[in-house]
Order: C-alpha cells, then structure tokens, then sequence
C-alpha cells in the first residue's frame, strides 16, 4: 500500500509539472480573492498576486536553438521539484502566501511550513484545494519542527519569508544537510516584497532543460534517409 500511495503521488506531482504555467495559473487565479483576505492588506495582496501570475506565458516560452543536422533542440523550463515553502517568526502572510503561489506556479511540489500563523496556512491549503489543487501537491507540515523538515529527502529549494537572521540560520542549517543541493529563495522585505518584483524572481524556482527529437528518424528529412539505401 505504501509502494502505491508513493507511486500515485509522484504521478500527481508530475502531471502538475507537465500541466504548463498558463493552466496552473488558472488555478491559482481562482484562489487569489480568499488569499488575499487572509493577508490585512486585500488590495496589495491581489496586486503581487496577479502580478506573479502574469509571467505565466512566459515560463511556458520554448527556445529553438541551433543543432546537428537530423535534430531539433528545444530549450525550456520547467519545476525543480519538492519545495519547502517557510514563513519565520518574522514573516508576514502575504509574504508566505506570495512565495506559495510562485512555487505553485512553476510547477513545483509544495510543504507549507509556517507555526507562527498555522490558521492561516490551513486556510489557505483549503482554498486552493477547493479550486482543485491536489494535496499531493500541496501539503502543510506545521506540526513538525522546522529542522526535521530540512532534512526531507530529496528537497530542491526552500522559499523562506523572515528577516536575516533566521533566514541565515536555516541558511546554515541548510549546509549541514546530505544528499542534493538545496536552493534558498529568501524574502525579506515585509513592506515592499521587493524581493518578488524582479524580473528573475520566478526563475529561481525552475531549472533548464533541453528537449532533444531526431527528426530524421521520423521523416523530418527524406534526402537524409536516402543517405542510408
């Protein structure tokens, strides 16, 4: 049974990958009026909200780049995986739930870890659960302690809302951690969320990759298959 709940979930995880930024945004566009109750500020919080989902077109762009005869080479992005989203003491909701809705968007796998503001992140999971987000994509791990979950296996990121200092020690923490190299994506600025308005701010949540088709082998060039009578 353990075998087939993990399998299942990794097919779940992956089809939210595979679904594309522009469908994924769908999603989240229709959870942005109760997110953003939760943050104090309706208004702002919509305005960074809708503003994270406008770059969805742009994270589903394909780039055709020069290759070998006989080949097509596709450049794209895609979701580096199972991220830990983390609000600190410090941290504010609408920071937390701005760093939710980024890894949601670019496909990644999300544990919502945020003790100081439970309620909230249990909200928010039921509103984006209600639009039809899967729990195998969105979990919440409040009941855990922040450095147990650090040593998840096969963790690619952590998003962290706080100030400095906490955010250099599970910084710190962080490098003591076996196995692949997590990423931290840390904001800081609680008034402003300059942090999420740069143009590059989203693209820390993906990884390139390169799609690769042979073309002659599927009658992209008929002159070069001749080659081989």
């Amino acid at each position: 049974m353990a075998t087939e709940f993990k399998k299942n979930h990794a097919q779940v995880c992956e089809a939210w990958r595979l679904l594309g930024a522009v469908n994924r945004a769908t999603y989240l566009q229709a959870a942005i009026p109760k997110l953003a109750l939760l943050t104090g500020d309706v208004n702002k919080a919509k305005r960074l909200f809708h503003h994270l989902l406008s770059a969805a077109p742009s994270l589903d762009e394909v780039q055709r780049m020069t290759g070998a005869t006989g080949e097509s080479n596709d450049l794209y992005v895609t979701g580096r995986g199972k991220t830990m989203v983390i609000g600190s003491e410090s941290a504010r909701a609408m920071a937390v739930l701005g760093q939710l809705i980024a890894v949601l968007l670019t496909g990644n796998e999300v544990i919502l870890h945020c003790p100081s503001q439970a309620e909230m992140c249990d909200e928010a999971a039921k509103v984006l659960y209600d639009t039809g987000i899967s729990d195998d994509v969105l979990s919440v791990a409040n009941d855990s302690q922040t450095i147990t979950l650090l040593y998840i296996d096969r963790l690619a990121q952590v998003a962290v809302a706080g100030n400095n200092s906490e955010i250099q020690t599970i910084s710190q923490e962080l490098a003591n951690t076996d196995g692949i190299l997590t990423q931290v994506i840390a904001v800081t600025d609680m008034e402003g969320m300059s942090e999420m308005l740069t143009p590059d701010y989203l693209h820390r949540f993906v990884t390139e990759r390169v799609r690769t088709i042979n073309t002659t082998a599927i009658g992209g060039n008929a002159s070069l298959l001749e080659l081989g009578t």
